[in-house]
């Protein structure tokens, strides 16, 4: 219906136009007995298919921020700019208390546009930000301790694609909250780190692979290791306990991941490692690891590489 009323306007039809629209739509997008996620879908539609007036553009923040907020009455006073909505999100996360709280916290982020200023979309004050300390205080020791570090990771993923994309700066607020919270929370923050992209979070993954002791490089799980692997970070890794399982792991899923194992013996000589080279050939070869001897490896090199 969306579709079939923009295609009209734009072809100079005025037969329907964008404020029909809203005034039919008004009232699904305000019945607080319908879930909210459909309710938002609507606005959203709306929004990217037509140039609304700043009045509509408010109207529809309103809208989305009271099919989230069902139990709160909310004026377009209260949401009207940015410095109201923060403080508005401040203090519904001061008041919220259980996981249900923060999840409807999440939603409400999402319907409303991104924070802009810099002081605070590039800071600790950016309100995902804020979000994950809030929710590493309250929820610990609750039934959402279990899964905890699997929420946050996908409370961040799921921004991934949207123009609430975290920066790089705020993706190393939240991981440093995570190593600081408690040593569990170790691996939801190296796969944040691994997939960013960003070479200085690149480097911290690093230092904190480079000082993991054997009991915890063993319980890093395969997603963890494929991140690793896929961010280019085997040859950083091999003086860490974690090389064995990263270099087992290359070879086991190569073809799937479409790791190549030839040019990541190649990095790895190129940066001074040879045995290690020449152990992954031997194995990426075939080779029987009882076989495996230092001159082997280096001689594998030779005749390979």
């Amino acid at each position: 219906m969306v579709t079939a009323v923009h295609n009209n306007v734009q072809s100079g039809d005025s037969a329907v136009t964008s404020d029909d629209l809203l005034a039919w739509l008004h009232p699904f997008c305000g019945d607080a007995s319908l879930p909210v996620r459909p309710r938002i879908d609507v606005l959203q539609i709306l929004e990217s298919n037509f140039s609304l007036q700043d009045s509509d553009v408010r109207l529809l923040l309103l809208y989305r921020t009271q099919a989230v907020l069902k139990d709160r009455e909310v004026q377009i006073e209260d949401v009207e700019n940015e410095e109201k909505r923060y403080a508005l999100f401040l203090e519904l996360l001061e008041a919220a208390q259980k996981w249900e709280d923060f999840q409807q916290l999440m939603l409400l982020l999402q319907a409303w546009p991104p924070m802009m200023k810099e002081e605070v979309a590039q800071s600790e004050r950016n309100p995902w930000v804020v979000l994950t300390s809030a929710l590493l205080t309250h929820c610990q020791g609750s039934e959402v301790t279990l899964d905890l570090d699997q929420q946050l990771v996908t409370m961040v993923r799921s921004l991934y694609n949207t123009k609430h994309k975290l920066p790089a700066q705020c993706i190393r607020h939240i991981t440093t909250l995570l190593l600081q919270s408690q040593p569990s929370l170790q691996q939801p923050a190296l796969k944040l780190m691994a997939e960013s992209g960003d070479e200085q979070l690149l480097q911290l993954t690093l230092d904190q692979i480079n000082s993991m002791t054997v009991e915890t490089s063993s319980s890093c799980d395969a997603e963890l290791l494929s991140l690793l692997l896929d961010a280019g970070l085997l040859v950083g890794c091999v003086s860490s306990t974690l090389y064995p399982l990263l270099s087992s792991h290359m070879l086991s899923h190569q073809q799937e991941r479409g790791w190549d194992v030839e040019k990541a013996a190649a990095e790895l000589l190129a940066a001074g490692h040879g045995p290690e080279a020449g152990s992954l050939l031997l194995a990426h070869r075939g080779t029987h690891q009882a076989q495996f001897t230092f001159n082997s490896a280096l001689a594998v090199l030779r005749k390979w590489l």
